[in-house]
């Protein structure tokens, strides 16, 4: 079976023609204004506690343990796992779609860690100037995207905003892009490869060894 992994520029033209689709653009409106503060608020405070959490070095158990609960809280694991699935959640058996969210969980929230991760060793051990939020604004009807760069001392700018849908508390993120490439939508694509050529179980089978790797 194929890995998931994907040319750099295939992926960037994906993204970029999905964009057309999963990022609507919508008139501002007061109340886009409002949850545009709250999302900004949302991204500031969870880059703060993942990059102090992560620091210069690996990711010991214990820090995984502590980290994992602040990913929860931020995102909407079970709306990603549907997106991710697409159509093929309709098709699915019960017993299939157990075992593929556990798995999804899992697999979103190792995924994640490696984009922050990636994100952060620009500015691990820098000041917070080197973290900027450049604008929000509303996509589609609930959803907010903030856009953020990153400023290392010896690299360009790096690109990521953050798309984030409403929530009666606050936002949750829901899709994380690094230099216009969509987290969800790289995700929906690969996963749709492996379900034409192997079905769900070949996907739940491609899941498990991805999980079994990063443990």
């Amino acid at each position: 079976m194929r890995p998931f992994a994907r040319r750099f520029a295939r992926r960037r033209l994906l993204a970029s023609a999905a964009t057309l689709l999963v990022l609507p653009l919508v008139a501002r409106s007061p109340q886009a204004a409002l949850s545009g503060a709250a999302a900004e608020s949302v991204v500031r405070r969870l880059v703060d506690q993942i990059w102090t959490m992560l620091g210069e070095g690996g990711l010991d158990e214990a820090e995984w343990r502590r980290l994992q609960p602040l990913l929860e809280a931020q995102t909407d694991l079970d709306l990603l796992a549907r997106l991710a699935l697409g159509r093929h959640w309709r098709v699915a058996t019960p017993a299939q779609l157990e075992e593929y969210r556990a798995l999804y969980r899992r697999f979103l929230l190792r995924t994640l860690v490696g984009r922050l991760r990636h994100v952060g060793n620009a500015a691990l051990g820098s000041q917070t100037e080197r973290f900027q939020i450049l604008a929000s604004r509303p996509v589609g009807e609930r959803d907010v995207l903030v856009q953020t760069r990153v400023l290392p001392p010896d690299r360009p700018p790096l690109r990521v905003d953050w798309r984030l849908r409403e929530r009666p508390s606050e936002p949750v993120i829901i899709d994380l892009i690094v230099e216009g490439i969509s987290l969800l939508v790289t995700q929906r694509s690969e996963f749709a490869a492996v379900l034409e050529r192997a079905g769900m179980d070949g996907l739940l089978s491609e899941l498990r060894t991805r999980v079994a790797e990063a443990a």
